[in-house]
């Protein structure tokens, strides 16, 4: 069983979601909880084993379904994860979040009661590793989704070169840059559409600083803000950014794998990314990427001039082939159940 906080459309909820799909093809089952429903009910399948806080609470759940193992999210999720009947399962700690307020939790944690530590790379192992000293932490590969984010039908688009950027609309994912960027692309190739996906929830107050600084950078008529998107469509946007000759522009300040941005390369879509040190984990060396400093306007010009030269079809599938290999539904599986099962 999973357990976590937000119930969104994308981020940590989309992972745990395509890991339970990932055990049922394996002959396994898992249920998945969410203390709050932020917008994902509406797209989970009729008849999913995927429960809300508001019609059944964590420990009713357990005791009901009597898990092998709860793996939990969010730190007040690990105390009714435990269940408090007679068989309790194995309780892990699964770690997505890199930033300091999200990791400070762990500082004050103790371990009595969990079984150990799960994140998806040994860049986030590294982290918690600095905060829990002697925890058990093991690196479980995130699931990519193969079946949906394929490459399109190699070919030209006509109209404007497409961008694309994904993310909550907050500091960590650095928006501001994206749009600042968005200015820089439309004086490097004239006519360009970003297409800006995330911010399902975001204020009032910050939806209008984003469409503030839409218009005093110019690019009102040049972006379009998309606040959840299915994965079919994304992937759709993904093909586009890569057939019209754009690319995928991330300017987060840190990440802890990078799905957004492994789902566009997996479509054929190159990166504009900053040259964060989990990417370097993550991603093989490639053409379709371009690991920048994001601060540096200079460094991204001459990175978004390399799109000139589209991507070789060879390199493209030879991305793919890759990324499938690390982060396909067996990895996870052979990793999962690994640690699940051991001590």
């Amino acid at each position: 069983m999973y357990a976590y906080r937000y119930g969104i459309v994308g981020g940590v909820s989309t992972q745990l979601l395509l890991r339970q799909a990932a055990l049922a093809r394996a002959g396994g089952a898992a249920a998945v909880f969410f203390s709050q429903d932020n917008g994902l009910r509406a797209v989970v399948p009729p008849g999913a084993e995927v429960y809300f806080g508001a019609d059944v609470s964590l420990r009713r759940l357990v005791r009901r379904v009597r898990p092998e193992a709860v793996v939990v999210d969010s730190p007040e999720l690990l105390g009714p994860a435990r269940g408090g009947g007679f068989r309790r399962p194995a309780v892990f700690l699964d770690v997505h979040t890199t930033t300091p307020r999200g990791l400070a939790y762990l500082d004050g944690l103790r371990m009595n009661g969990i079984r150990g530590v799960m994140v998806p790379t040994r860049y986030s192992a590294e982290l918690v590793c600095s905060r829990v000293p002697g925890a058990p932490v093991s690196v479980v590969p995130n699931v990519l989704n193969t079946e949906v984010f394929t490459p399109g039908v190699p070919g030209s688009e006509s109209g404007p070169r497409e961008f694309i950027w994904v993310g909550k609309l907050d500091r960590h994912k650095n928006w501001r840059l994206a749009l600042v960027y968005t200015r820089l692309l439309m004086d490097l190739f004239g006519d360009v559409e970003m297409s800006v996906v995330g911010g399902y929830g975001a204020s009032d107050t910050r939806a209008a600083e984003f469409f503030d600084l839409a218009h005093r950078l110019g690019i009102s008529g040049s972006v379009r803000w998309l606040d959840r998107v299915d994965n079919s469509a994304l992937a759709g946007l993904y093909r586009r950014c890569a057939t019209s000759g754009g690319a995928m522009l991330v300017t987060s300040r840190d990440e802890s794998f990078g799905m957004a941005a492994a789902e566009a390369l997996l479509c054929g879509c190159p990166l504009l990314a900053n040259d964060l040190s989990v990417f370097r984990e993550v991603f093989p060396a490639s053409e379709l990427i371009q690991r920048v400093d994001i601060w540096n306007p200079d460094a991204v010009a001459k990175a978004a001039g390399a799109l000139e030269t589209p991507p070789s079809a060879e390199a493209i599938e030879a991305l793919g082939k890759d990324l499938r290999w690390r982060y396909g539904p067996e990895a996870f599986l052979e990793q999962f159940t690994r640690v699940v099962r051991s001590g």
